[in-house]
């Protein structure tokens, strides 16, 4: 198996492979375009390093990995002499879906982007996996440069690139974004010989790490290099661990066990280590109050606020207290942490707040104004103490809290004229409210989507977050989109962190919606 550096974070900007005063070499992250191309608002390399970059090729904006721009003459001359007389050698990593039965090929033959023009890709297998060979890591080349070629070329032969919704991938919660990565780029002239690689991103973690052994692993790398003390040592099937799902808070475990789940499952929890453990014995139906609360199995108790801490913010958990949530929901750290980053200046309107995780990191990241709604008030009672150890003042006029129904409340704000830059959307998979509706995620998120829309400034972004196990991604897309209308386009489908495999059950779906100026 090769074994493959992974670039933990989601990076929040290009990283520099080389600077020098001819040639810049960049890890562009997914998301980003390649230069500016006038009609979409995202960010792109070619701007954030202030212009003037010879572009000599270029990404899709769902590509992530290694691109190559001239800085003078002289490293213009070298690109395109390197471009033009073959020496340059791109290797891709892409998870394609389906089986490939043999171990490498070739494909020839034009691609839709560039009609009667030959091209040639050649790939070779590198690891395979899911239920039924449901997917195939490979590494592939481009021997010509057109566009789509890869995508287009895997297509053609029946294994689309994961989540490639333009070549014939479904969106069905394999994969959140597209599994393509430039990750390797050779470059030859007559001056330079110098080759670059850009670490797989995390989202590429479970296609490349050998099994759930790697995994655990890979874990105890990610809390080092995001500096979290809470993440997930055990997720269900995709762990081989069904109905198994183990969390770690600090020095205490807190253990999700579903009352059918295999009798292994004590094994597993028995061999981690931990000063305390809590157990919650999962029923499937607990939307009724049929769920027993946690209950300490094993060590000493855990304090009665404990303190994490995620990429340099600190929120407090309570794990004895009798609820079936710690306060911190962990398969939303990547979401936290991008607030902690670019909350600077913003106003967020974070709706079913529960404990207010998105809110601290936003208050943390700058923001001017964060408004939490809950109808729960013990548990916006805790949004306060958590800014507080965070040094930040929890002034009402800053960082509210309003205790109430959500759809009341979503009603109240629009009448009022409030807009936001950012509206976060994440109801329990199904509740009832303050007026005895009962609300199900499967059935009612586009009237929730459409009561959200208006508080939407023009150009600001909305989160629809679910976990409502029974809606595939593509359905949960296709239902907001109908409450959202026409003003608003699905920017993005946020993938799951490291620990939370993508292909286990009840994967959490956040589609990213910008509102059109």
């Amino acid at each position: 198996m090769r074994v493959y550096p992974f670039a933990w974070d989601t990076p929040s900007q290009a990283t520099v492979l080389k600077q020098d005063e001819d040639l810049l070499v960049v890890d562009k992250p997914a998301g980003w375009l390649t230069h500016p191309d006038g009609e979409r608002a995202r960010p792109d390399v070619v701007s954030h390093f202030g212009g003037g970059l010879g572009v000599h090729h270029r990404l899709d904006v769902d590509t992530s990995g290694v691109l190559a721009f001239s800085r003078s003459p002289a490293g213009a001359r070298q690109l395109s002499e390197a471009f033009e007389r073959g020496g340059v050698v791109k290797t891709y990593l892409a998870v394609v879906a389906g089986h490939l039965g043999e171990r490498e090929g070739v494909v020839r033959g034009p691609v839709p982007e560039a009609p009667g023009r030959d091209a040639e890709t050649r790939w070779r297998v590198v690891g395979r996996g899911g239920a039924g060979g449901a997917w195939t890591l490979i590494e592939a080349q481009p021997m010509t440069g057109r566009t789509h070629q890869i995508r287009a070329h895997l297509a053609k032969i029946g294994h689309p690139i994961l989540g490639d919704l333009r070549y014939g991938d479904p969106l069905d919660g394999r994969a959140p974004r597209l599994m393509l990565h430039a990750w390797r780029l050779e470059l030859a002239t007559s001056a330079l010989r110098e080759r670059f690689e850009a670490p797989p991103p995390a989202a590429f973690a479970r296609f490349v790490s050998p099994g759930a052994a790697g995994r655990t692993g890979l874990r105890a790398e990610l809390a080092a290099s995001v500096h979290t003390n809470a993440y997930r040592l055990v997720h269900e099937a995709a762990d081989a661990c069904p109905g198994l799902r183990v969390d770690r808070y600090g020095d205490w475990l807190w253990v999700q066990r579903d009352v059918d789940a295999d009798a292994s499952a004590d094994a597993v929890v028995s061999a981690f280590e931990a000063r305390g453990v809590y157990q919650i014995d999962g029923v499937r139906d607990r939307s009724r109050g049929q769920q027993a609360p946690p209950r300490l199995v094993r060590g000493e108790a855990a304090p009665e606020a404990l303190d994490v801490v995620e990429a340099g913010v600190h929120y407090r958990v309570r794990l004895g207290a009798g609820d079936l949530s710690t306060g911190l929901f962990l398969d939303q750290r990547d979401r936290r942490a991008w607030l902690a980053r670019h909350a600077g200046g913003m106003s967020v309107l974070n709706t079913f707040a529960h404990a207010g995780g998105f809110s601290v990191a936003a208050a943390v990241g700058g923001a001017a104004r964060t408004v939490s709604v809950d109808l729960d008030r013990a548990w916006l009672a805790r949004v306060g103490p958590q800014l507080e150890i965070n040094g930040v003042t929890p002034d009402a006029k800053r960082h509210d809290t309003i205790y109430g129904d959500v759809f009341d409340w979503l009603k109240r704000l629009a009448k009022r004229g409030e807009r936001f830059d950012l509206v976060i959307v994440d109801p329990p998979s199904t509740s009832v409210g303050a007026d005895g509706k009962r609300f199900s995620a499967g059935r009612d998120y586009g009237a929730l989507a459409a009561l959200a829309a208006p508080l939407v400034a023009p150009g600001g972004g909305l989160w629809t977050i679910t976990n409502h196990r029974a809606t595939g991604p593509a359905a949960f897309a296709k239902m907001v989109a109908h409450g959202l209308g026409e003003a608003f386009e699905l920017e993005r489908a946020w993938p799951m962190p490291i620990d939370h495999p993508e292909d286990a059950a009840g994967t959490v779906k956040t589609l990213v919606w910008r509102r059109r100026s």
